[in-house]
């Protein structure tokens, strides 16, 4: 390489010495940046020596075998697979094996609760405490580490679903009246989905990520590893009391944690479900649940006493799911000890129709959504922010499918009922808040039936002012208010707090560009309700008032795993000229501080 400079400085080189001064910069970015594209590069900047016959190419004796190969070719091809070996010895990372993790199995004989013996036990507050000590010991054996080990749990829970698909139907209908249709949806067949993508990608999640060279580290190799948090603590919910309650479960257990979980008992038949069988399937050492033999009735919160215990206690993550009040209380919590925390919360979920979209299909489409659950859904539309020149065609196709799409008395089978007495009580009383203004004109429903808990799907056009429009509604009551254009809708939706979800509907590009792009929210479906949070490659969260962090496929890795940075700095024997660079020690002298300054502005 010192005699190609010298000939390229003398202006006395030739096409092949041009070619390998170009092909060693090209290669030295590559092993610089360990970008493989580079490797590529260097072999094209020797392809000028291929169309130059006479050139002679001295070969060693060990390489007598290739005298009768045409030389021009020798060159290019051997550098380049000379170049590709070396590349692979001096940027190959670490590969994750299941021999690299040490597991202490004597830790589990000191354990008296968490234990094959107690599979399925009910625990009583005062032994919440130990539950956590010995989950944590768990943990810290080493057990949840190996991939193997989480995949086995993985497949454990995928077995409980599919054997009790039909009891899963029974409880969630049990405790919500919802279509059979919606419960295989969200219940069954969105949670399975998720799991299996975890089992299927999850030796990808786990390995290295791999991370290009820096001039100050050079030469080093320099990957992102993910690493479990430790034990975590799942609070579920009621209002999908399988889906959010369990699928972080699985995220928990697919980044290496051990698990407490705490089911929400205000859907008492499906806690009872998940405390019941749950256990069976599952190695009591990675999971625990707990808390669900204390009801929540008008006597006991059952939920309020197991999680004010719970809370007590040290976690290197929780993860809630639930109201903002509650969240908060959750929060100060877990600051006792700066522990992460994934709060999924909720909000007023916008919908803005725009005086070009399609009508019919947005009427259909955001009733839907809103009585989905009976409006017991953190990411139902609340209200619509309708432009003028539409909002009555809109309301009146979203009567016509409020009549068409439900039958509308008490023993209508198409929509779910309201979950208790207390979100009843709720209901009743922003329901006649909002009839008793005058500005309120009703579209469709209003009728209450408190003996079967049932409320029939409701459409109103309200003023930004009404009782609906104020707090998150959660129940089957469709808010319609009236806008001039794209942009006060967009400055309402920002004068609120961020909403967990926000919909639009437009044939307009450039509309949807603009509501994407100047609001903020959980995330967004354009010209439909719902759908990004069923995909498994998109990441489901809140942000501000509607919560924090996100999950659903890799993002629920991610929710509960550390990305630890680690270096490899390699040692090379070349007198410290690279690896290990003189000018970085004292004494400092003002050849060094050049050095040091001529690297950084380099940079």
């Amino acid at each position: 390489m010192t005699s190609s400079i010298t000939h390229i400085l003398n202006g006395s080189a030739d096409a092949l010495t041009v070619a390998f001064a170009c092909t060693f910069s090209v290669v030295f970015l590559s092993f610089l940046s360990r970008r493989h594209s580079f490797m590529f590069w260097s072999f094209v900047g020797l392809l000028p020596v291929m169309y130059l016959p006479d050139y002679t190419v001295p070969l060693p004796e060990c390489c007598g075998f290739l005298r009768d190969i045409d030389p021009p070719y020798v060159v290019p091809v051997g550098f380049f697979v000379g170049s590709m070996l070396l590349f692979h010895l001096l940027c190959s990372y670490p590969r994750r094996s299941e021999s690299h993790y040490i597991i202490d199995e004597s830790v589990f004989d000191d354990m008296t609760l968490v234990s094959e013996e107690n599979r399925g036990r009910e625990y009583s507050l005062e032994e919440m405490e130990q539950v956590v000590e010995e989950m944590r010991s768990s943990y810290n054996s080493g057990i949840t580490r190996p991939i193997a080990k989480r995949i086995e749990q993985l497949k454990c829970l995928l077995r409980f679903f599919k054997d009790h698909a039909d009891d899963i139907h029974k409880a969630v209908a049990e405790d919500l009246s919802r279509p059979n249709v919606e419960i295989g949806i969200y219940e069954v067949k969105i949670p399975i989905a998720d799991i299996k993508t975890m089992i299927k990608q999850l030796s990808e999640w786990t390995q290295p990520e791999e991370v290009g060279s820096h001039i100050l580290s050079f030469p080093s190799k320099q990957f992102i590893q993910p690493e479990p948090l430790g034990l975590s603590l799942v609070i579920g919910t009621w209002n999908y009391p399988v889906q959010l309650t369990l699928v972080p479960v699985a995220a928990a257990i697919a980044a290496g944690n051990t698990v407490i979980l705490k089911p929400s008992n205000i859907s008492k038949a499906t806690a009872r479900l998940i405390a019941d069988e749950l256990p069976k399937y599952m190695d009591p050492r990675v999971m625990q649940v707990v808390g669900a033999n204390y009801p929540v009735n008008d006597d006991t919160d059952g939920d309020y006493l197991v999680g004010n215990e719970l809370l007590k206690h040290r976690y290197d993550m929780i993860f809630f799911t639930g109201s903002p009040a509650v969240g908060k209380i959750v929060m100060k919590a877990a600051s006792k000890y700066l522990t992460p925390v994934v709060l999924e919360l909720g909000g007023k979920n916008p919908v803005y129709i725009d005086s070009n979209a399609d009508i019919e299909l947005a009427a259909k489409r955001t009733v839907w959504a809103r009585m989905f659950n009976a409006g017991q859904q953190c990411i139902a539309p609340d209200y619509v922010l309708c432009h003028r020149d539409v909002v009555d065609e809109f309301a009146a196709r979203c009567k016509f499918y409020c009549e068409t799409m439900y039958e509308n008395h008490p023993e209508c089978k198409q929509i779910g009922r309201i979950v208790n007495q207390r979100r009843m009580n709720v209901l009743k009383k922003v329901m006649a808040d909002t009839l008793a203004d005058e500005n309120t004109k009703l579209i469709h429903g209003g009728e209450i039936h408190e003996e079967a808990m049932y409320i029939s799907p409701t459409v109103v056009q309200v003023p930004f002012d009404s009782p609906l429009m104020q707090d998150e509604t959660f129940g089957p009551m469709l808010a319609i208010t009236t806008v001039d254009n794209v942009n006060e809708a967009i400055a309402f939706i920002n004068s609120r707090e961020k909403p967990l979800a926000l919909y639009a509907f437009t044939n307009d590009s450039n509309i949807e560009k603009l509501i994407v792009n100047n609001t903020s929210s959980g995330g967004v479906t354009v010209n439909s309700c719902l759908y990004h949070a069923g995909h498994p490659g998109l990441p489901f969260g809140g942000v501000g008032n509607s919560g924090m962090g996100a999950y659903h496929g890799k993002a629920g890795f991610d929710a509960f795993s550390h990305m630890k940075p680690v270096m490899l700095k390699s040692v090379w024997t070349d007198f410290g000229l690279l690896s290990d660079p003189f000018f970085l020690y004292p004494p400092y002298t003002n050849f060094k501080e050049m050095l040091v300054n001529a690297l950084l502005n380099s940079l």
